[in-house]
């Protein structure tokens, strides 16, 4: 008897255990349906519901926002994304608000393979493979698509990693936390993009832009719309990987503009506005800059 239970024992503490130390996606598949939204690529995933809910109340009292970004590589705007918004969504949802960041690499594919979704990069990801996406526990996530090992993610209670610069955490709102514990020191940080630069530029070197991705897109801000206030942002990055990616998609802009004006939305590019952020690695803002930057997206939700 008691060799029959322990199994479940264990599967149950590892099911506990795994719920309050997961990785970075897990909470975003078993907190319940929302009814406001942030979407996007990692960069996305920093931006702060809390001050942005404390801004719009005043004009949209029934959000509660929720930050549901994931990577460029996770969350692409294709049927995958699109798919697991419907399901994430309140259904009955009619005033909601809707941040749906764009950047060139979320609407392009590898230049080798064929636009068709069938060869997407998301397809073998967390977003494509879970079908349900607000059931907690989710045994779904944990038996397909959680990445770290149960037995790892024990050690870990055990043996602290040496060397932490910072500590991920999605908080209830579904904001990807990064906790920092020492800071890099200014020239290790300057080695350290400038290699991720060099490493943006190759994988942007091997991609081409999507019309499917366009497509799907539209697809997106449409849903949405039915559901409330849709506004279309391109994040603020640094003057490096924001003169690669216009390399790489020299029309991104028109092209943004032209889906806010079909769709019947508003289309902001922040790098074009005169700004002091700073960032942790040139494309992902700091904290103090999240902060600021939430605040003005929240305030231009409610001018536009």
């Amino acid at each position: 008897m008691l060799f029959s239970v322990l199994p479940l024992l264990v599967l149950g503490y590892a099911i506990f255990f795994l719920a309050k130390n997961s990785d970075d996606f897990y909470r975003r598949f078993t907190s319940p349906q929302q009814n406001s939204f942030i979407l996007g690529s990692s960069r996305a995933a920093l931006m702060d519901p809390a001050i942005i809910d404390n801004i719009l109340h005043q004009k949209f009292p029934n959000t509660g926002m929720y930050n549901y970004s994931f990577t460029w590589a996770h969350s692409p705007y294709g049927p995958k994304y699109l798919e697991s918004i419907e399901k994430k969504i309140k259904p009955d949802t009619k005033d909601g608000v809707f941040i749906v960041t764009v950047e060139p690499t979320a609407l392009m594919i590898d230049k080798k393979k064929p636009d068709s979704p069938e060869f997407y990069i998301e397809n073998d990801k967390s977003v494509a493979k879970t079908s349900r996406v607000a059931i907690n526990p989710n045994i779904e996530y944990l038996f397909e698509s959680y990445e770290p090992s149960i037995t790892h993610e024990l050690n870990k209670k055990i043996i602290l990693p040496k060397n932490i610069v910072g500590v991920p955490v999605i908080l209830d709102n579904g904001r990807y936390y990064l906790k920092i514990i020492k800071k890099t020191a200014p020239e290790k940080q300057k080695m350290s993009n400038k290699k991720n630069m060099r490493l943006f530029q190759e994988r942007v070197d091997g991609l081409k832009v999507s019309e499917n991705r366009i497509l799907y897109l539209e697809k997106t801000i449409e849903f949405l719309s039915n559901h409330g206030k849709v506004i279309i942002v391109r994040m603020p990055i640094n003057k490096e990987p924001y003169s690669i990616e216009n390399k790489a998609f020299p029309d991104f802009d028109n092209r943004m503009k032209a889906v806010a004006s079909k769709t019947k939305v508003s289309y902001i590019n922040y790098n074009i506005l005169e700004n002091q952020y700073q960032w942790l690695d040139e494309v992902h803002l700091d904290e103090k800059s999240v902060e600021a930057f939430s605040a003005v997206v929240a305030r231009d939700i409610l001018s536009h």
